[in-house]
Formats: C-alpha cells, structure tokens, sequence
C-alpha cells in the first residue's frame, strides 16, 4: 500500500506550527536539554542535501530526548551576514537585503518540509538590525578591553572579494593564487585592519578543553591550531643593530650556524649589504606570494638567501651569519629563529643544502652514537660541546642557561602561540557596520560607552544604509565610503568625524548565536542572565568540521571573554561537540553542477517523502562519516514505510494478541533506546526491520506493542508516525488529543529479553559488506527477506540483480549478482 506523503505532511505541518508543539519553555521544572545545529548561511533557494544530511541526526535526537521528559531547545536561524549571500545577491541583481528575506523564508519553509522539530519563537536573522545591535555592543566590549584595535596586517587581497582569511585562498593550476570562492585572482598586500587579540585568550581556551566532552581529534586540533611553545627570546647581536630570536631549545644554542629571520622581518635591510640587496629584494618579492601553509610545509624543498651581514652568539661569542628564509614566519614568535642544524629536522635540511656548519652540541643519556652530519638528534640528552653547560641534561642546561640570559639582559624566559591575531573586518558592504567613528585627529571613538544602557539604546544599532550599489571598489576600499551622507557625522563632543566603513566578518554574528537563541526577543539586553544560568552551556553541538579551527574557536573566545566580564554563567559554550561527514553524489564524487551529480532535496522529498529521506539519512551510516547517495536506499526506506500501513492491521485489542511478539517488541525497545542515546541512529534500521518482519509472521499485534511501535519511529519518520498515532480505532488507553511526539518513550521489560538472536555476515560475491540481526529459529525464508530489504545490502547492490541467495543457518548469507 503507497501512502499520500504530500498530503499526509502538510497535513501535519500546519498542526505543528498551528499548536506550537516544539516550543522550549524557560524555567521549566522538566530538565533541560539544549541541541544545537550550526545555522546555515542563505546562499540559494532551499536547503540544500548538505543541509539536510546535517540537521535529520540532531532532529531524531531532540524529538528522542523530548519523548524522554526533557525540556528540549531545538532552535534555528540564519547567518545572513557575510560573502555566501552577498555573493548571490550579486548573481541575482538584488539586493542582500532582498534576498535574504526571500532566501531565509525558503530556508524556513524547507525545514519545516524535512519535518524539523524546530522552535520557531527563537529565530534569528544575524542581519536583523535587532540582533546585530547587540553584536556591535559586544564588539565594543572588545574595543572598550583593549582586544579590538587597528594593525598593519600583510593579508591576501581579492579585488572581487577583499581581504580573505589564509582559508580561503587556493593555488591555481598555474602556481598563481586564486580565491577558493570564485577562483579569482589574488594578492600579498599590507592593510591596516581590525583584528581581535584572541592570542590573549590562548592558554584559557587550551584549558578549557579539560571542562568539554569533545572528542580529542577536536581537542587535539584546537590545541595544535593555536601551537602552545615554551621557550626563550635571546638577542644576537651586531654593530648597532641587533636580531632577537625565540627558541624552545636554548640548550642547543652552541650549535647555532645561523641566524634565520622572515622575509617580513620589520629591520631586515638593516641586515642586508649593498652586495646581496639585489638577491634578497628578489627572494622577498616571491615569498610574500605563498600562502603561509605552503612556506612552512614540512615536505616543502627549504630556500633562503645570505644577507650579507653577521651576528653574535651571546653565549658562545661566534659570529653567525644571518639568512633570510620563507619557512620563517613574522606571525610566529619573533620572527627570526637560530639554525641549529645537528638538533632539528629543518635545519638540517637547510644546512645540508647551503653547507652550513653542522655541530652535535647534545648526545643521547644512554650513550647511543648518533652522526648529525647524516641525521639530526632531536630528543633530549646530555649537552656536550657547550662551554659550562657541558655534562649537564637538557633540562638543566636550558633551565640554567634562561637565568644566564635573564640575569645579564640579553634574554628571557617566553610562552608563544601560533595562534595569531584574528583579522576582523572586511572591505565589503554585507556585515555588521563597526560601531567606531575616526576624530579629526585620526583617534578612534566607540559611537558608545557600552555600560551607558540609555545612550546604547539611543545610538545602537549603527545601521547598514541601504544601497543598490555595493559592489566592491577596485581600490580595495570599502563600499560603504561611497556613501558620504552615511560617512560623515560627529563626534561624542559634536566635532565632525567619519564613521568606520569596514564591516565585520561572517564569523561575528555566528560567535554568539547561541546565546541570542536564549533570549532572542529582548530589547534591553543581549540575553537575561537568569534565562542564560537555565540553558547554558549548549548540551550538544552538531556543526561542520571544517570550523574546528574557526567558527568553534571563535565562538569559544567570546564566550570566554563574555564569561570575564559576568556577561555569561559559564566558562564554555558547547559540553559536547560532534562533527558532521559530506553527503556525495551518486558517483561518490562531491557534489557539483558542472559533474552533473548534485542532489535536490526538494525534488526528493517531493518524490519520496520527507519521511523516506529523513530514515535513509539516518540509516546511511554514522553522522560524522561521508556517504555517496543512493535513490535504492530511499526507495527501501520508502517500501518499509508503505509497509507499515499495511501492518497496522494485524493489531488486535484482544487479551492474548501479540503474545508470540513480547521477546522481539521489548527486545527493539532496549537497542533503539541505547542506539537513540549513543547517537547511532544509523543501526536502529534493522531494529526496526526486524521487528516489521516478525510482526508479519505473527498472527497478531498488541495494541501497546503498536503503539510503542509509533513512538520509536515517531523521532525518524514524524509525518507518518502523527498520522499512524491519529488514525482512527477503538483503542482504549490511547491519547489521540496530543501529538505523538509530547508522548511518553516505551519503556522494555528486562523480564522478556531472553536473548533469540544472533548476528551474521552477509556477502556478496564472496565479499562481506554488512551484517544483519536474526532470530535464532528465523526460516531460510524470513532470512531471505530481511537480506532483501536490508539497507547496506541495498546499496551494495546498485541497482544489480540478485541471481542466488545460500544460506548456512546462523553462519552466514552468500549472494550472488
């Protein structure tokens, strides 16, 4: 029996948003659970597969813990700021305001369409001027803090895209660099840019990590992104000049053969002869047009040029040479390093190529001999060759030898991060306009004093004006310049200034969502403290991995920074974190037009159902892997669905019904209960499938096995399970009056769980692809079927025919296609 999907789920979407039934109440006595998805950018007309392959897990969960008692928040909104929708309002010819209105009421109506049990009341726009009102308020807590200021910054210039962070730039065939969005043309230059100081916050955010549940690869990233080293600077000096380096390894310093500085490095001419200027200005030009990934790639061939001039080793008083290298970053440390080639990997490679002297200044605590002419020693040992530091460990030697340093001024002890200073505006129109105006005297003045609550009210938000023209300027200034009407205005004391005209990144409205999902509608504050004490932190956060290192760093900085402040009540915003894999095309290829291969949701759903999509989205396989999509496998979920309406007649009100199905009914009950629990969602599929099949061998159903049957597919297949809850019968005990999804989660009966199952292998072609669950008396026939309709197996297939089915009882299953 085929069911009307379409009918079925308007039918039961206008009953949900109507009776509100997704609503998350504050201060309820139920306890709270707070399940976030990150919130998409409009940057097309409907959610795309990505999309719904993201949200359907977090979905099921929400409307699991709902049916378990807890008070859920499942909310959602729009990252309207930002390049993604600026970007297609250009290839539209409108507005970004137009067409995020339009873009956000698509997005909406395909949630609702995937049978999302979201929270309307809580939507958020970050391009409504009643939201980033309070983005512009936060960011002047920043500036008011000293973390938002104005720095020279080399950065990648994009003259369609403006400044793009190092991610965003790609290597094109050619070796030229090229925007990843576009594949435009791209540039080094110097730009003086907002920038938040989040290496301010680095040893805070590496130990907030102990108080999450995060997985350790993200743990392990985050920790690594912002590249915790302790150490020494010590300064090397020459004739009225003088090169600090910074080094985690200042015991191996009589082993220096060189001192290294960045192409960038602030006095490098100072360092330069007239002899090598030539050379070194060539070399400089070339550096400053790789990406900072590529000079310090570890499988990268290792340049430099001499500079022509020499310094001092404080400790041993040797002359060192000083080379100019792009491996060398100014971001990092001091921007100069001491090359010590008998100790380290680089090194060693850079020596070895430019015949630099190579010295064993440490040797193993076990006496083991190494030759660093042929290989570097890199662990820690005895020094040896090290004047008074002779015989000493590497500890003590480094110990001893940052006291010498500190003691006579030419060092000093130093923590340094990779983490580097966040660049924070944008030559765009699209963002949040920065709430700072320039004096007349090139001071910057914040529009506001942020503790002035009746001023906040008056002069926030500075609103984006509108504009027809917003495309970027050729000169790599801002948009907004054009705009003089909008420029020009006054200072705190009534003098003429001109208003900031860079904009905010996309990362600003998303660092603090979350917490405007608490309180989205107040006026008076960004959130009621007492409503943020009730649902912070965020229980769990489903998101891309692609913004471990970005958008979840950030969005934990504020906070923390938040947190200083009072503003919020707890050090993290996420306890736990799980990041989502790819959806790919049919081909196994990422999705794209040009291959032909992309994937409509809204066609599928059209087709299919939201019901059909959602449970083979579930059954794909585990949330965090990638998956290519397979119309076969919707098309089975389809056949078990049009399936159930055909078994609902097999239930009986009678004393006796269902009893030969207790074992298997309680059995399904306590595996999707753990499954739903440990998030494995995909492995409830042959629960379910099992249970279907022995429920079409009985001679009957229960009505409470029915109804429990409901409610286990109600967080899975919502339509369907409303319509199955609220068909017509004459069972008592069965409340119609309220959605399936307020009810109560079947609870098993441990007494009726004496294990009849066993798990065997399925192959295909003499491979194993899958294995499926059966009844220990399960007939040749009923294996057959399970084998038939099991998902894996269906995918596997492709769309081949099955030419013959072997059983060996309770060994295995061998097809042959």
């Amino acid at each position: 029996m085929k069911y009307d999907h379409k009918k079925i789920e308007n039918k039961w979407k206008e009953h949900w948003y109507r009776d509100n039934i997704y609503e998350a109440v504050d201060f309820s006595e139920k306890p709270k659970k707070y399940i976030l998805a990150e919130l998409p950018y409009p940057s097309g007309p409907y959610l795309h597969a990505g999309h719904m392959m993201r949200y359907t897990v977090p979905d099921v969960y929400s409307r699991y813990l709902r049916m378990n008692g807890y008070n859920v928040m499942y909310p959602m909104g729009w990252d309207a700021f930002g390049l993604p929708t600026e970007g297609y309002s250009l290839k539209m010819g409108k507005t970004p305001q137009e067409v995020t209105e339009e873009l956000a009421k698509g997005y909406k109506q395909s949630a609702q369409d995937f049978g999302y049990g979201i929270d309307w009341n809580r939507e958020i726009t970050t391009s409504d001027p009643k939201y980033y009102k309070w983005t512009q308020w936060l960011f002047l807590k920043f500036f008011e803090n000293g973390l938002a200021v104005r720095e020279e910054m080399p950065v990648w210039w994009c003259k369609e895209l403006g400044v793009l962070a190092e991610e965003e730039v790609l290597t094109g065939k050619g070796g030229e660099k090229i925007s990843e969005r576009g594949g435009h043309a791209v540039e080094r230059k110097m730009f003086r840019q907002w920038v938040l100081k989040i290496p301010e916050y680095a040893e805070k955010l590496i130990d907030g990590l102990k108080e999450t549940d995060f997985p350790d690869y993200i743990k392990t990233a985050q920790i690594n992104w912002i590249g915790k080293s302790v150490g020494a600077e010590v300064e090397f000096e020459s004739e009225g000049n003088s090169i600090t380096v910074f080094t985690t390894r200042i015991d191996t310093i009589y082993g220096a053969s060189a001192v290294i500085i960045s192409p960038e490095y602030p006095d490098l001419y100072n360092f330069v002869s007239a002899e090598q200027r030539g050379e070194v200005e060539k070399y400089v030009k070339a550096a400053k047009q790789k990406s900072e990934m590529e000079r310090t790639a570890i499988q990268k061939d290792k340049s430099g040029v001499f500079t022509g001039s020499y310094v001092l080793n404080p400790f041993s008083g040797e002359k060192c040479p000083v080379w100019v290298a792009d491996f060398v970053l100014t971001t990092y440390g001091t921007g100069a390093i001491m090359c010590v080639p008998g100790h380290d990997d680089r090194d060693h490679e850079f020596s070895v190529k430019y015949g630099l002297e190579i010295r064993q200044v440490v040797k193993p605590s076990n006496d083991a001999v190494v030759d660093v002419q042929k290989e570097p020693f890199t662990g820690y040992g005895i020094s040896l060759n090290s004047g008074e530091y002779s015989g000493k460990t590497s500890e003590q030697a480094i110990m001893e030898m940052t006291q010498k340093a500190e003691k006579e001024g030419f060092g000093k002890f130093k923590i340094n991060y990779k983490l580097r200073d966040w660049v924070f505006s944008r030559q765009r129109y699209w963002g949040e306009p920065i709430p700072v105006v320039y004096k007349q005297d090139g001071t910057l003045e914040a529009v506001v004093d942020t503790k002035n609550m009746e001023e906040v009210y008056k002069k926030l938000p500075v609103e984006l004006p509108y504009t027809k023209d917003y495309e970027p300027a050729e000169n790599g200034g801002a948009p907004l310049a054009r705009l003089t009407d909008w420029v020009e205005t006054t200072d705190k004391d009534g003098n003429p200034a001109k208003r900031e005209t860079e904009t905010m990144p996309t990362w600003a409205g998303s660092s603090w969502y979350y917490i405007r999902y608490c309180d989205p509608k107040n006026e008076s504050a960004f959130a009621d403290p007492e409503i943020l004490k009730y649902w912070l932190p965020v229980d769990k956060y489903f998101g891309d991995g692609g913004h471990t290192t970005a958008h979840l760093l950030y969005s934990r900085f504020w906070h923390k920074f938040f947190y200083d402040l009072g503003l919020v009540p707890t050090p993290e915003p996420y306890k736990w974190r799980m990041t989502g894999g790819l959806l790919l095309g049919a081909d196994g290829q990422k999705m794209s037009k040009s291959r032909g291969n992309v994937i409509n949701p809204k066609e599928l759903v059209d087709y299919f159902g939201a019901d059909a999509c959602r449970l083979y989205l579930c059954f794909i396989g585990p949330y965090d892997e990638t998956y290519p999509w397979d119309n076969h496998g919707v098309k089975a979920t389809k056949k078990f669905i049009d399936n159930l309406f055909l078994l609902k007649e097999k239930v009986k009100s009678e004393e006796n019904a269902g009893l030969e199905l207790e074992k298997d009914y309680n059995l399904m009950v306590k595996k999707v209960t753990e499954m739903c629990e440990a998030l494995k969602m995909n492995t409830c599929a042959s629960e379910f499938m099992i249970f279907a099949n022995a429920a079409k061998k009985a001679s009957s159903l229960s009505v409470e096995q029915w109804k429990g049957y409901i409610k286990l597919l109600a967080p899975f297949i919502p339509f369907v399970a409303e319509e199955l809850w609220h068909e017509i019968n004459n069972f008592s005990g069965w409340d119609k009056k309220n959605s399936v999804h307020l009810q109560e989660w079947p609870k098993f009966d441990a007494s009726k769980l004496a294990e009849n199952t066993l798990t065997i292998p399925i192959q295909i072609n003499g491979k194993v692809r899958t294995e499926i669950q059966i009844d220990t008396e399960a007939s040749e026939q009923d294996v057959e079927e399970l084998v038939k309709n099991n998902v894996d197996v269906i995918k596997s297939l492709d769309g081949r025919e099955i030419m013959k089915i072997i059983y060996i009882k309770g060994k295995i299953v061998s097809l042959v296609v």
